[in-house]
């Protein structure tokens, strides 16, 4: 006999049975397949994403908060790398009059350069006005070709914007744009430069246009750089070799007169970096350092508002405790050699905080305004001020009292402008006004050389150095999409219950198969043929039903991808953050999907195999029952469990505070102990004789006799219910706690973040009279943000370096706020917070991260490092020390504030804020901030916000759990359509005796029913009381209709095919059984 020949043969007789097979092995294949392409589509939008945000992008030259010319695009081109300059703020569109606005606007001002990075022609080649933007942003502003609307970007500049002295009255500037284009991903309208799949909300517009709307001349502070096979050094060499002194915000001038070179900067403040290259590379340069006071006082007369210039000893030699005084002051303040001066001046600190300070000198010496004491150069070059025609046009970031400025005083500056009037030591001016920004305002060098000093000035400068930062964004980007969110892996998890029961079918009713044809192996048994022979004969059959099976498998996993995408890309869009992936099917994801099928179930079917066909023609025929045995160990473990899981759920008493974690592992406890204990009752049902024949007793006895049948379906069902439900079930309810301390919130009402950085302390009364919050009863925490990508779980890419927020580490501990789950040593446990001020081996700087961001957003543990770069260039180590509990901060890295001003001096003021108010503040809060752009949520709306990626992937789980609890219950009508069958001539004889058919058949259904029901208790109960704190909550009050739902679904289809097999075993005539029999 071949063995092909008779598997065919055996395929078509049994065509029903082998129907079932096929489809149970369709179905285990289609839920592979669509998991293996899910993850393959997912991955290869992510890179897709990445290529289209990027455009033709190989590296990014980012100039950080320095400003450079728009010509370094072009000087830095050859015919191997094409490049483009762009100058990009954050803004806001306003629309109908101030009614609708959208902040957190990505603004590119851009020329024609950057068509050739867009791929296309002319699309991004603006005049005046005219904008392009996104079609994200075009669907939220409602706009169409032609329309107009006002615009409102941070205004850029030179200077930082919280510089000393420097006034910032104009953060922003408005003005009304034309809209002539809508730019697709393919044109590159969603570029951005972060590894995020979410699309951005782009605005493009010409960069001559944007850049006088800042009164800026032809400035960027961005680079693109394309070109195949370029490396870091490459591009680094050709910046250097092309940048000038312009490109740094710097500034070389001569003075023939006096004989001398100097740098100067836009900045006011040369950059320590830039300051101690030139001063340890230019031979005999030394320092100058100048400052704004508000008064000199000698016997309480007064000269208001001077600079004093603070002069190296190579200049002049000046005590440290002494100062020099023009003529013009001496005279003014009718001071002598030896008088005591006070002077006065403000400390400049974060957020324009200004403190009042004071110091007395004595005076060394009085000098004629001649040479260098009559030199205007001392006077640091700062916009608003030293451009001013007359004091009452002075524009400063600090108070000035123009009615204490006299007459004499406009004079001195008609004549000398603000030339110093008094002269200290360097070491004392940088003992009393060093600041974040630096530590001199010009470099001096004897002798006129301008161009000489130029070269040797960028001859010791490296790109990083001055803040330039080079990235490959391209090879960064692919790399962060390829490492990201696991999608595959991730929906066979959420699929587990479906794989399972499609698996479970196919062996089932692979088992029946071979239930039905044991009296054929017997046959081939008495015939002769040998175990191992059988076993392979019917193992062609089983290749053949896995062979259809999977083929059938392969369309039906597909259709089954396009729909999970289609719901990924809608209803599901919590989890990616987006609309635009594709579908990307490749060989290798069908090919493993389709071999994990077939091991599987060839592996399955061969242990079966093994067993039947070892089996004798007399072990086929025998099927006496055993007594049971008492059954009382699984009595007194099911009574443990059970009182154990109800004292540990008891211990949480009946208040408000309900721990999630004690009502699970109660659940998790109570179900198995209520199996054992029906266990017990079903031995015990068992092992009791019946004296006299009861139909009622008799039927209770056939079906509860069964034990090991019962307790497998009851097992299978309250096992999945339970598992299905108690996590589907299980919601974190984040807001139940929010207004503690202690919380995710830390306890604050509001969390803010805005398009344009607040510059003023909020909790000052300075602050709050610049924002019209006099009235406001509302507390600010505020904080300093440095560019990074997004680490939280709603970014799919897996990223390197998150974004770090200052914050002042001592406000958060007075206040207890945020719960530490993981400290390092380094971390005090009575007040974690002040641990971030610490200062660690090597160098490192503590920070702090939401545990679940530093686990799965980065990869990393407690005590891992983080490397990133200062505006310096110098290498910035942070040690993760400790993980939070899910907060508002998820997605970014903590650090005390004085190591973020340090290590990013440029970023002024706060574009991050946690507020303390009243809810009812809300909308005076947002009409204080209308013109920074800011996006205000409730603290818990903030939390839940990443909550809502987590209660979507368990409302897949629940689907998907419920579909296999489905599947899982025609498996469970094949177990008792075998248990029925078998069974049958004991229902012939009661037809014998005669009872009705349908008597017996309601009987059968009843019992088999009976089972179902506590199946489902057994498993509903333990869930539900399992999930109890959050089917407490009022965020989740549709969610135990869910429950009954699926519960009734699961009834309804055990019902359905517990129905069918009855029917189908007593279609037929019993009687004859009974006589075959």
């Amino acid at each position: 006999m071949k063995g092909l020949s008779y598997a065919i043969k055996s395929l078509l007789h049994y065509w029903k049975l082998n129907l079932t097979i096929v489809l149970g092995v369709a179905l285990s294949t289609a839920i592979l397949v669509g998991a293996f392409v899910i993850g393959d589509s997912v991955s290869y939008s992510l890179k897709q994403i990445t290529l289209q945000r990027l455009g033709k992008t190989t590296w990014v030259v980012s100039g950080g908060e320095r400003l450079f010319r728009e010509e370094l695009a072009q000087a830095i081109a050859n015919p191997e790398m094409k490049t483009a300059s762009l100058l990009f703020a954050n803004g806001m569109a306003v629309l109908n009059g101030g009614d609708a606005r959208v902040g957190q606007l990505q603004v590119w001002g851009v020329n024609d350069d950057f068509n050739r990075f867009a791929k296309t022609d002319s699309l991004f080649s603006l005049t005046g006005n005219e904008v392009v933007v996104n079609e994200q942003l075009a669907g939220m502003l409602g706009v169409k070709i032609g329309d107009e609307f006002l615009l409102r970007v941070n205004k850029l500049s030179a200077f930082p914007a919280n510089t000393p002295f420097v006034s910032a009255d104009e953060s922003s500037v408005a003005f009304r744009v034309k809209l002539k284009g809508i730019a697709g991903r393919e044109a590159t309208g969603n570029l951005n430069l972060q590894a995020i799949q979410s699309v951005p909300k782009n605005i493009f517009i010409g960069n001559d246009f944007l850049c006088r709307q800042m009164q800026l001349e032809h400035r960027a502070n961005v680079l693109l750089v394309g070109g195949e096979e370029i490396t870091r050094g490459q591009l680094a060499d050709r910046l250097t070799a092309s940048w000038t002194v312009e490109d740094l915000n710097l500034i070389v001038r001569e003075n023939q007169e006096l004989g001398y070179t100097e740098l100067i900067s836009d900045r006011v403040f040369i950059d320590p970096a830039i300051a101690s290259s030139l001063l340890k590379e230019e031979s005999g340069s030394y320092p100058v350092f100048s400052y704004f006071v508000n008064e000199f006082e000698c016997r309480q007369k007064l000269t208001p508002y001077s600079f004093v210039a603070g002069l190296p000893k190579s200049m002049k030699a000046i005590p440290t405790d002494g100062l020099i005084l023009n003529e013009w002051l001496s005279e003014d303040l009718q001071a002598q050699l030896g008088d005591t001066i006070t002077l006065r001046y403000f400390e400049v600190g974060p957020l324009r905080q200004l403190i009042e300070q004071e110091i007395d000198l004595q005076v060394a010496e009085v000098v004629p305004m001649a040479g260098i004491y009559g030199d205007v150069n001392l006077m640091p070059d700062i916009a608003g001020l030293s451009d001013a025609g007359h004091c009452s046009d002075w524009e400063t970031g600090v108070p000035v009292d123009l009615a204490s400025i006299r007459p004499k005083d406009e004079v001195y500056w008609n004549d000398y402008k603000g030339t110093p009037k008094a002269f200290v030591s360097y070491e004392t001016a940088k003992k009393l006004w060093q600041n974040r920004f630096g530590e001199a305002t010009a470099i001096r060098v004897d002798g006129a050389n301008r161009k000489g000093f130029e070269q040797v000035l960028l001859n010791t400068l490296s790109p990083e150095s001055v803040g330039f930062e080079l990235k490959n964004a391209r090879e960064d980007g692919l790399q962060a999409a390829g490492q990201g969110v696991d999608f595959g892996g991730l929906f066979i998890g959420l699929s587990f219950f479906v794989l399972i029961a499609a698996l479970l079918l196919a062996y089932l009713m692979f088992q029946l198969y071979l239930g039905f044809r044991r009296l054929e192996i017997g046959t081939l048994h008495a015939l002769g043929f040998s175990a191992v022979r059988i076993q392979k004969l019917f193992f062609v059959e089983l290749v053949l039903i896995v062979a259809f099976g999977t083929l059938l498998g392969i369309p039906l996993g597909l259709a089954y991808n396009n729909l999970i995408m289609e719901a990924i890309n809608t209803i599901w869009r919590d989890i990616v953050r987006t609309s635009i992936l594709d579908i990307y099917i490749t060989p290798a994801a069908i090919i493993q999907a389709v071999g994990a099928v077939i091991f599987i179930s060839l592996l399955s079917g061969w242990l079966i195999l093994k067993k039947y066909a070892r089996e004798t023609v007399v072990l086929m025929q025998q099927g006496a029952r055993r007594k049971q045995r008492s059954g009382k160990l699984s009595l007194w473990l099911g009574l443990s469990l059970v009182v154990g899981s109800l004292a540990l759920m008891l211990s949480q008493g009946v208040g408000e505070e309900l721990n999630a974690e004690v009502f699970f592992m109660s659940g998790f406890g109570l179900m198995p102990g209520l199996i054992l204990l029906v266990d017990f009752y079903f031995r015990k049902q068992g092992n009791k004789s019946q004296e006299n024949f009861a139909f009622s007793a008799y039927a209770k006895k056939l079906v509860l006799g069964d034990r090991k049948r019962n307790m497998l379906i009851i097992g299978f069902l309250t096992v999945g219910v339970f598992l299905v439900l108690s996590t589907g079930l299980n919601r974190k309810d984040l807001s139940r706690n929010a207004d503690k301390a202690s919380s995710g919130t830390g306890g604050y009402t509001f969390f803010a973040e805005t398009s344009f950085p607040v510059l003023v302390d909020l909790n000052s009364k300075e602050g709050r009279f610049e924002l019209g919050l006099e009235e406001s009863a509302a507390s600010f925490l505020q904080l300093q943000a440095a560019v990074g990508d997004d680490a939280s779980c709603l970014n799919l890419n897996r990223v390197k370096r998150p974004q770090i927020l200052g914050v002042d580490p001592m406000k958060l501990d007075d206040r207890g706020a945020f719960s530490f789950v993981t400290k390092t040593d380094e971390v005090s446990e009575e007040h974690p917070w002040e641990s971030l001020n610490k200062i660690l081996a090597n160098g490192q700087i503590p920070a702090v991260a939401d545990q679940t961001v530093i686990q799965w957003g980065l990869g990393k543990a407690i005590g891992d490092t983080l490397v990133y770069q200062s505006e310096t260039g110098e290498q910035l180590v942070l040690k993760l020390v400790g993980g939070l509990a899910n907060s508002v901060f998820q997605g970014n890295l903590l650090i005390a504030d004085q190591y973020f001003y340090s290590n990013f001096p440029s970023v002024s003021g706060s574009q991050v804020f946690l507020i303390d108010a009243p809810e009812v503040e809300r909308e005076p809060l947002q009409k204080a901030f209308r013109n920074y752009g800011i996006d205000l949520s409730l603290a818990k709306d903030q939390l839940l916000l990443f909550y809502q990626i987590e209660n979507t992937y368990l409302n897949i789980f629940l689907m998907l759990g419920a579909l296999g609890l489905l599947i899982g219950t025609l498996g469970l009508g094949i177990v008792i359509f075998r248990r029925i069958y078998e069974s049958r001539t004991e229902y012939a004889l009661l037809l014998a005796l005669g009872y009705r058919k349908q008597q017996v058949r309601r009987m059968v259904l009843k019992g088999n029913m009976q089972l179902v029901g506590i199946a489902l208790l057994l498993g509903l109960i333990p869930a539900v009381l399992s999930a109890l704190p959050a089917l407490k909550s009022s965020l989740y009050t549709g969610l135990i209709i869910w429950a009954m739902v699926i519960v009734g679904l699961v009834l309804l289809s055990a019902w359905l095919w517990v129905f069918l097999a009855n029917r189908m075993v007593f279609r037929g005539k019993l009687i004859e059984t009974l006589r075959n029999d």
